[in-house]
């Protein structure tokens, strides 16, 4: 006995193609490429120039 295989196929119908992502993962999936972008941007020394030395030392400035 040759036992078959699930196959996609039977699940490909017409009802289930036509299903959107909700709006809500969507806006989840975009603003997590956003907050990506101004991370990268924002902590890449090459870039914005800051580093954890250089936020320690201006730390140490202001105490004193």
């Amino acid at each position: 006995m040759a036992e078959e295989l699930d196959s996609l196929k039977e699940f490909e119908t017409e009802e289930t193609l036509r299903r959107k992502i909700p709006i809500g993962w969507l806006i989840l999936f975009w603003a997590l490429i956003l907050w990506g972008i101004y991370y990268f941007i924002s902590y890449t020394p090459g870039i914005s120039g800051w580093s954890q030395e250089k936020a320690f030392l201006e730390q140490m400035e202001e105490k004193k």
